[in-house]
């Protein structure tokens, strides 16, 4: 439907959603970064995903690929048992 236009209600909605997006977007990489920063000093993943909401694997792969030595050995997946 060409015409349509939200009620003000839902446009205040969506004009928040899309703030938010925004706001995601622009901390992305300073989160990033300061992310790989931590875990090198010694953060665990758990700890940074409680600190800001993300998964501890999103953190896992910034540790992986920054080449950040594990803490404890893997207990699940395809790397438990060290293959």
């Amino acid at each position: 439907m060409p015409d349509y236009m939200p009620d003000d209600e839902a446009a205040r909605l969506y004009a928040r959603y899309k703030r938010a997006r925004e706001a995601e977007a622009e901390l992305k990489d300073p989160v990033r970064e300061q992310a790989a920063r931590d875990l090198k000093a010694g953060a665990t993943v758990s700890q940074l995903a409680k600190l800001t909401g993300l998964t501890p694997e999103f953190f896992r792969r910034i540790a992986r690929a920054e080449g950040v030595e594990r803490l404890r050995p893997p207990t699940v997946g395809k790397l438990r048992d060290g293959s």
